[in-house]
């Protein structure tokens, strides 16, 4: 089927400027003296519901409020399994070159008890950051080639952790998490994987406690993570196309393709100020 192109499409720039405030507005209400477990609240619930409230007409195509199947929640686990060499090669990558300052920062608990983790170290963060990443901006990108929505939404949502630790692998489960979306057209794909990937290691640490005088290894074997990881992406991009052809979705690209500007001003602004939040952050410390 021949591409028909969207030349009046404006949906990429709205939400690029989305994310630009959202972006601003979640660095300043962190010199606001607010509880630090509602912080996802004041940073982007507030913003979800602003833009859900001006865009109510297009509710449902927004938020992709489609149950999953039992074969799909099979395959999003399966998936979820078999990302996890890729994500913990790059974490270790990360720590060899750049030290383990940072990545310990990021990883401390916040609260005292497990259900207070669970609840605002998975599944607030789940909830929320899906609506906006996998809900809010990849709509914006649905005119896009799925490959280049993906890209983008994985830039986006590791810019969205404001820190570079966090930015290589979370843009790699952000990418994933837009074919998990697409392939079942439902945000509970995107919130499934979310809640795992967050939640099963609260899970394990709470009923297995790590050992604190245990570090992270000084020299990983990267031959074998690498090799472990390749594996990995190989099932993930088989589990996703299986995922589409259980759901009776297209996995080739629709025949609606849009020409506009990635790139706008608001996107390269949103990049700027990751970087420069990112470099005061490794200085800070």
């Amino acid at each position: 089927m021949e591409s028909k192109i969207l030349v009046q499409d404006k949906s990429i720039s709205e939400v690029n400027l989305f994310f630009l405030l959202t972006m601003i507005w979640s660095v300043g209400i962190q010199f606001l003296p607010i509880p630090a477990n509602s912080y996802q609240y004041f940073a982007f619930l507030i913003p979800i519901i602003i833009y859900l409230f001006f865009n109510r007409q297009n509710l449902e195509r927004i938020l992709r409020p489609n149950m999953l199947n039992l074969k799909s929640i099979f395959l999003i686990i399966l998936i979820w399994l078999s990302i996890l060499p890729v994500l913990y090669f790059i974490v270790e990558l990360y720590v060899s070159l750049f030290g383990n300052t940072l990545a310990d920062i990021v990883s401390e608990d916040a609260h005292d008890t497990f259900i207070f983790n669970l609840f605002f170290a998975a599944i607030t963060p789940a909830v929320l950051e899906e609506i906006l990443m996998r809900g809010i901006i990849l709509d914006g990108y649905r005119n896009k080639p799925k490959f280049i929505a993906a890209l983008m939404n994985g830039l986006l949502f590791g810019m969205l952790h404001l820190n570079s630790f966090q930015f290589f692998h979370t843009f790699i489960a952000g990418f994933i998490a837009v074919y998990l979306v697409l392939g079942t057209n439902s945000i509970f794909a995107g919130i499934l994987i979310h809640v795992i990937n967050n939640g099963l290691p609260l899970v394990l640490d709470y009923l297995y406690p790590i050992n604190t005088n245990v570090g992270y290894a000084e020299d990983p074997n990267f031959l074998s993570l690498g090799l472990f990881a390749i594996l990995g992406i190989i099932l993930v991009v088989f589990f996703i196309r299986l995922l589409f052809k259980v759901n009776n979705i297209p996995f080739k690209e629709d025949s609606y393709i849009s020409r506009e500007r990635i790139f706008t001003t608001s996107l390269v602004l949103s990049i700027v100020l990751f970087i420069v939040i990112s470099i005061l952050i490794i200085y800070s410390i």
